[in-house]
């Protein structure tokens, strides 16, 4: 028994081990890193170039909020003031507008962010590690997870991490693995090749990798079904995707206020500046 005993106190040793020795890299863990999982997929995918264009597009040709009060003001009113106050109000209108559009393009560019597009390869090696990892006895478990599926996807030609925390790479499992599993749809779905694969549940090996890696986060956790109705109901809340989105959001709802308040000061300055005009006119008319 003594003998069992040390044998089994030097695997846990060789365990722990291994763990101090395995050096965990996730975006979250600095500020640089959180910038780059958001910004590098956005400027090397050019994704920027198509928000400025779309956003130009928007600002030049929304007829209902910059372009139709623009020209049918300019055009009906000759009055040198009314042309000035023209000038003057619609382009600012039109680069709150444009503005107003780019923060809405990034906002939803951080939200699409967070639902990670995985291959088949990379998935599989998500639900092995998950499967074999000891989820309850290692307190970083889902930091070494996401970590290690960090550097295997970038081991298959992936640029970017897949996953900027240890808690995104849960919610991950839970909400794509652990749900469709939980509500018997078997809806699991992974890229192939950048094409979309919903067969994944339907290959034998990878359902028992699945069956694997799911039994093992449910002996891991004491009240599965509520980490589960979280995960859907948070919709993969995560601080950091949180804090982001919260900064896009307060400043579309400023920027929308202003491009509202503009267009609200705009026509009554115009309505004000047409009274006046026609007030004086009236005074100044011969009889």
């Amino acid at each position: 028994m003594s003998v069992i005993s040390d044998e089994s106190e030097m695997d846990l040793e060789k365990c722990v081990q291994t763990f101090e020795e395995e050096k965990i890299e996730l975006p979250e863990d600095s500020s640089g890193g959180k910038l780059t999982y958001f910004l590098a997929p956005y400027f090397f995918e050019k994704t920027w170039l198509d928000d400025i264009i779309a956003s130009l597009s928007a600002a030049f040709l929304s007829p209902s909020l910059v372009r139709l009060p623009y020209f049918i003001m300019r055009d009906l009113y000759d009055d040198p003031f009314e042309t000035k106050l023209s000038d003057i109000f619609s382009p600012l209108l039109m680069i709150i507008h444009y503005f107003l559009c780019f923060t809405f393009s990034f906002w939803n560019f951080i939200d699409n962010r967070k639902k990670v597009n995985i291959e088949k390869k990379v998935l599989q090696q998500l639900l092995k590690e998950v499967a074999e990892m000891d989820l309850t006895g290692d307190p970083v478990a889902w930091q070494r997870i996401a970590s290690r599926v960090n550097h295997f996807s970038r081991e298959t030609g992936y640029r970017y991490s897949l996953f900027c925390s240890g808690e995104h790479c849960m919610r991950f499992f839970v909400r794509e693995i652990v749900k469709p599993i939980e509500c018997q749809t078997y809806d699991i779905r992974c890229y192939l090749e950048g094409r979309m694969c919903v067969n994944f549940w339907k290959n034998p090996p990878d359902k028992v990798l699945v069956e694997r890696a799911v039994a093992n986060y449910n002996k891991s956790v004491e009240n599965f079904g509520e980490l589960s109705h979280t995960a859907e109901k948070d919709k993969f809340r995560d601080g950091i995707f949180e804090k982001f989105l919260n900064i896009f959001s307060t400043s579309i709802l400023y920027l929308g206020a202003i491009h509202s308040a503009s267009f609200v000061v705009m026509y009554l300055t115009y309505i004000i500046s047409m009274i006046s005009c026609a007030i004086f006119d009236s005074f100044t008319a011969p009889h």
